[in-house]
């Protein structure tokens, strides 16, 4: 039976590579992911290009590219390697910490009716800014921008 790309079902040529990478830097486990900021049992899963249950594992392009980084692997081989699409990797992107809307949503699912107005306002500081000129502000001028706005509503 094959699996990706025409590949021996138990090749998984990527898991190789962040190994060898990661051998190559004295890491664990463990530490790689930390430094991608995963948990183990997704390094693990990378490496061994399986799930718990012995299923194909199906890495996201981000968490790929993540992983690569960790290890200083190039990431659009890393991406080659997993089957996936190497335009995937911005590298102006690189670095930034990226989080889904889900993710997002259940942080602030978590807070308090108080700190999720606060979480608004500092979105809307950075969408008025935005549409304010094509300059994009620090966090602490965005905020201070929108709370002088929102102030200035309220008189």
């Amino acid at each position: 039976m094959t699996g990706r790309k025409g590949e021996d079902k138990t090749s998984w040529p990527l898991g190789e590579v962040l190994r060898q990478a990661r051998d190559g830097k004295g890491w664990s486990q463990e530490d790689a992911a930390q430094k991608a900021r995963f948990s183990r049992t997704s390094w693990q899963q990378l490496e061994s290009g399986r799930r718990a249950d012995r299923k194909p594992f199906r890495p996201k392009a981000d968490t790929v590219i993540n992983a690569a980084l960790a290890v200083g692997v190039e990431p659009k081989e890393a991406l080659e390697l997993a089957g996936l699409d190497p335009t995937r990797y911005e590298p102006a992107r690189a670095g930034r910490p990226t989080a889904t809307v889900t993710e997002v949503r259940e942080l602030v699912m978590r807070l308090t009716d108080g700190q999720r107005q606060a979480v608004v306002d500092l979105i809307m500081a950075f969408t008025d800014a935005a549409d304010a000129d094509d300059e994009s502000p620090t966090t602490a001028e965005a905020y201070r921008h929108h709370a002088r706005e929102k102030a200035k509503g309220k008189d």
